[in-house]
């Protein structure tokens, strides 16, 4: 990070805390800490993802045939449709471990989830979620549909809708909500923050 970035992030931090401290700014206390339906989400998220990238990770242990896979009888028919879950992927493992870490942020921002610092965390690690997912229906597109298509040419269409596509999509659809949720709150701090430095 440059000097430069840094200052620039130095500002933004103390134009946010001068907004959430001065009871002379018109913020709504509401607009400094997480709605509960987004900590719902975010306990429900981690729970998910670390389930998920548990599977992966000690695959083929957890894999169809190991003695692990009765822990993850929904991921080892989820494999039936999308081979990166049915056997080792370099993609899906890197993705795994980068749901961990989002963990690691979700739990930290859970922790915090009145406080203003909470909010932030919280977008910044569901904006990595959404383009995350995104990323990985870009990947699977631009591939050919390499690891989901074999549904297709035994003619599961419907197969394919309902367990490779549908699941995922709840992953862009939800964190882009949070994302609106947060990022409108976001704004409206940084705004009243701006006029305080204004005046």
């Amino acid at each position: 990070m440059s000097p430069a970035e840094a200052r620039g992030i130095g500002t933004v931090v103390r134009m946010t805390q001068t907004a959430a401290a001065s009871p002379a700014l018109a913020v709504d206390p509401r607009d400094l800490r997480m709605p509960r339906w987004v900590v719902v989400w975010l306990i429900i998220s981690a729970v998910i993802q670390t389930y998920d990238a548990c599977y992966v990770l000690l695959g083929p242990l957890s894999h169809d045939g190991g003695p692990l896979a009765g822990f993850w009888p929904g991921h080892v028919f989820y494999g039936t449709f999308d081979h990166r879950y049915g056997q080792f992927d370099a993609f899906g493992s890197a993705q795994s471990w980068a749901n961990l870490i989002e963990v690691v942020f979700i739990v930290w921002a859970l922790l915090h989830a009145r406080r203003w610092s909470g909010l932030v965390v919280a977008l910044l690690v569901t904006v990595a979620t959404f383009w995350k997912t995104v990323i990985y229906f870009l990947v699977e597109a631009s591939s050919g549909l390499e690891m989901t298509r074999q549904s297709l040419e035994r003619g599961d269409l419907v197969g394919f809708l309902m367990v490779a596509v549908l699941p995922n999509l709840f992953w862009i659809v939800f964190p882009l909500a949070v994302v609106i949720a947060l990022g409108r709150r976001v704004y409206r701090v940084g705004r009243a923050a701006s006029a305080a430095v204004i005046d």
